[in-house]
């Protein structure tokens, strides 16, 4: 299994439970009780369609496990012991990869299961605990990430309100590889005369509704909101100079809101932390971080009089990172300065990376898809997402894939403009492995500025589903 190590590390440094995040102190693979909660963790991330099983950190406060670590945790938590507990336990099989990390001289597990579940995965045989009285595991359980009802992440046997969730994950896999063969297969003509068909026979939702003109509108709005929020908590902070230094290079602006609202409610502290656990943090520092552990008390998130934001600044070498976001019951906002900037591989202000721009963009539709869902759990009502995202500071940058230079060859296509702001609708039933159309449609214009560039179809749902599949 392909594990990417940096995300690894971001996950180690920056430690989160979500839905798709587990995190546990020290436990073994010989100890049952331990075993259970390694095979509970693995198929519930698995039935959440992937994640990852942290072992080492405390839950509550995420910071490291002083005690019972073993001497050699590389030796315990070996791919092979792991792989066979949980082939030993899971009904259906499925591949695991162990990746580790160090921090401050210990180095900690990451258990990563890979998404694709099609069939709910349920336990093969029952585990009774050590003296034989109690079973740990017991056969045809089917476990599952779910929220409790303040809004905290945990494992636990799937209940009744689970199915539709569960459900919904496995048919999004199963149709994602339909929609994958049609998009692969079927060249532009041929799909126009397959569309002009399928419409014949009433099937016009095959093809992408043009957007809605009040949920672009509101989009829009929200990204000048979020922007003057930006501006106040900036003005209210001291950055570390490294920080302030980036304040205005190249940035990245979301605005995500949602048609029908959302019931309405109050931001209060379980708002905070449903919307932060959806998040399935695809990659180590992900689209609306989680900063409520971070170190640096400026870090973490304040409450406003109507929204939750948080102005995260990691002064960091070559992973620097400045964030900001906004929470309110129905709209979301995030600005990021670009790695493109910052990462001292190519001189900032100089570049953009096409790969990079497709991966954030597919990041955050299904990082939206992931809140709404969690927000809108109990209402089935149909809705839309409107996505606004708007680039700054391209004028004079070259198109070029330098983060991924072997993949994709471009000429010296350059932007001759500065800003632009693109929109994308999606519904809020779009299937999580279905979203490159989307993804296409949301960066077209940008890299249209690029002397006309295109990125082909094909380059969008290939690293779309890397993203996805968390195989970058």
């Amino acid at each position: 299994m392909d594990i990417n190590q940096e995300q690894i590390d971001d996950l180690v440094h920056n430690p989160a439970e979500s839905l798709n995040i587990e995190i546990k102190r020290w436990i073994g693979l010989t100890d049952p009780e331990h075993q259970a909660k390694i095979v509970k963790g693995c198929l519930a991330l698995r039935n959440r369609n992937g994640g990852s099983f942290v072992v080492g950190f405390d839950d509550k406060t995420l910071q490291p496990d002083t005690s019972g670590a073993p001497a050699n945790p590389r030796d315990d938590f070996h791919v092979d012991n792991v792989q066979g507990l949980i082939s030993r336990y899971s009904h259906e099989l499925f591949e695991v990869g162990v990746a580790f990390s160090s921090r401050d001289g210990v180095e900690y597990p990451v258990i990563v299961v890979p998404p694709g579940v099609r069939v709910p995965v349920a336990a093969k045989r029952g585990l009774p605990d050590s003296s034989g009285s109690k079973q740990l595991l017991k056969k045809g359980d089917v476990y599952f990430r779910t929220l409790s009802s303040n809004g905290t992440p945990s494992t636990s046997v799937a209940q009744p309100e689970d199915w539709r969730e569960i459900l919904d994950i496995c048919f999004d896999n199963r149709e994602a590889d339909i929609g994958r063969f049609f998009r692969r297969h079927l060249s532009g003509a041929d799909r126009t005369a397959l569309i002009e068909a399928l419409q014949s026979f009433g099937v016009a939702g095959f093809v992408t509704q043009p957007p809605s003109a009040s949920l672009r509108e509101k989009a829009m709005a929200f990204l000048e909101t979020g922007e003057t929020s930006f501006r106040t908590a900036l003005a209210k902070r001291s950055l570390d100079p490294a920080s302030a230094a980036i304040v205005d290079a190249l940035s990245w602006q979301i605005a995500l809101v949602v048609q029908p609202e959302l019931n309405l409610r109050e931001p209060d502290a379980d708002f905070l932390r449903e919307v932060l656990a959806s998040n399935p943090r695809y990659t180590g520092w992900p689209v609306w971080l989680d900063s409520r552990g971070s170190g640096n008390i400026e870090n973490q998130p304040v409450r406003t009089e109507d929204a939750w934001q948080a102005l995260i600044a990691a002064p960091g070498g070559s992973s620097r990172h400045l964030d900001f976001w906004r929470f309110e019951p129905t709209r979301f906002y995030l600005r990021r300065v670009l790695q493109d900037d910052v990462s001292g591989q190519v001189p900032p202000g100089t570049a953009l990376d096409p790969i990079l721009v497709i991966l954030r963009v597919a990041e955050a539709i299904a990082v939206g898809l992931g809140i709404v869902r969690t927000l809108a759990a109990d209402d089935t009502s149909e809705r839309s997402l409107g996505f606004a995202f708007k680039w700054t500071k391209l004028a004079n940058r070259e198109l070029s894939p330098w983060a991924n230079p072997m993949v994709m060859m471009m000429g010296s296509s350059r932007s001759h403009v500065d800003e632009i702001t693109t929109f994308v609708e999606v519904p809020s039933d779009a299937p999580f492995n279905a979203l490159a159309p989307y993804v296409s449609e949301a960066t077209r214009r940008l890299f249209a500025i690029f002397d006309g560039e295109k990125v082909p179809d094909n380059v969008v749902e290939q690293w779309t589903q890397k993203l996805l599949n968390r195989q970058l």
